[in-house]
């Protein structure tokens, strides 16, 4: 799975978006999401898991939070450096969406937006 950020040249930029990926990982993507909205898990920093290959240092850590953040850009981080926090509701709703990828789904869908700096996407070849 590769994560890369893309700050232009789209109407939809700046987004960060997951692609190039198996099913297994997409599998893997939506267990880790499940365990955020199970609260068994308070974080997960994406860009560090083995199957995930950072495109531009993009790092990406997802994150059990008690509002609606969406993605924000870390703090005295680098400039590709991300976090996206939503309470554990709304990471059982974007499980739903991911879940499709895990069994051969094709396509694509958003998986953040709004009130967020940067949109989330995930494509199977990285177009949408």
């Amino acid at each position: 799975m590769k994560l890369e950020y893309l700050h232009a040249g789209s109407s939809n930029c700046p987004l960060i978006r997951l692609y190039d990926f198996t099913v297994a990982e997409a599998a893997q993507l939506h267990d880790i999401i499940k365990q955020l909205a199970s609260e068994n898990n308070q974080e997960m920093e994406i860009h560090n898991l083995p199957w995930v290959e950072s495109i531009g240092s993009c790092h990406l850590t997802l994150i059990l939070q008690s509002c609606d953040q969406a993605v924000v850009r870390k703090k005295g981080k680098e400039e590709n450096n991300f976090e996206c926090g939503f309470p554990a509701g709304t990471w059982d709703n974007i499980a739903g969406l991911v879940k499709p990828f895990s069994k051969e789904g094709g396509g694509f869908q958003w998986l953040a937006g709004t009130p967020g700096e940067a949109a989330i996407l995930i494509s199977c070849n990285g177009e949408w």
